[in-house]
């Protein structure tokens, strides 16, 4: 169903600049709202827009660790082919390549690897199973986090600040959404 006239998500620009000026006010205020939710809330308590960095490693690895079956499970029995399904998706694939090269992605996510604690991961873990590959990789997903986490409240605060009347504003938000973490997987890799 094609949006109704007038309503339309925020570009990729818009978000990447919304989210730009809520980084702004984080800086100059570590207990805004969207970090912190409304802790003390009279009735009800708000959480914040987006874990923080070590809320969400922790719900991540608790997590992995509760369900280890069941990716296993998913593994023995998938949803669809993987192949057929990687190879319907090839025209795809290559426009998100040409993205990346265009906005020279490669080297900006390069930029942002801390190469001791590949190397020091890799060594420890090895072949090691699903489980211990990201709980091993706690602190690693920690530290981005603290970067990721920030972002993402202020992308999230951003997409639910658009009305949300009718199904075509609901359809614009989740557009919006989509294009918030979009910019913060770009600004995280570093790139255009």
């Amino acid at each position: 169903m094609p949006p109704a006239v007038g309503v339309v998500a925020p570009s990729l620009a818009e978000m990447a600049e919304r989210i730009a000026g809520k980084m702004a006010e984080y800086a100059t205020n570590d207990q805004h709202p969207d970090l912190i939710g409304k802790p003390e809330g009279n009735p009800v308590q708000i959480r914040p827009a987006f874990p923080d960095a070590a809320t969400f490693t922790k719900r991540l690895t608790d997590g992995v660790s509760a369900n280890a079956g069941r990716y296993a499970e998913g593994v023995r029995a998938p949803r669809r082919n993987f192949l057929e399904a990687a190879k319907a998706s090839n025209g795809a694939w290559k426009a998100g390549v040409q993205a990346a090269v265009a906005g020279d992605r490669f080297l900006g996510g390069l930029n942002k690897v801390n190469a001791d604690e590949a190397i020091e991961t890799a060594a420890t873990l090895g072949a090691a199973t699903y489980v211990q590959g990201v709980t091993g990789r706690a602190p690693k997903i920690q530290r981005i986090m603290t970067e990721v986490a920030p972002m993402m409240a202020a992308a999230v605060s951003t997409a639910r600040a658009l009305p949300a009347d009718t199904d075509a504003q609901r359809e614009a938000r989740a557009i919006a959404m989509i294009r918030g973490a979009r910019a913060v997987g770009i600004a995280r890799r570093g790139g255009k």
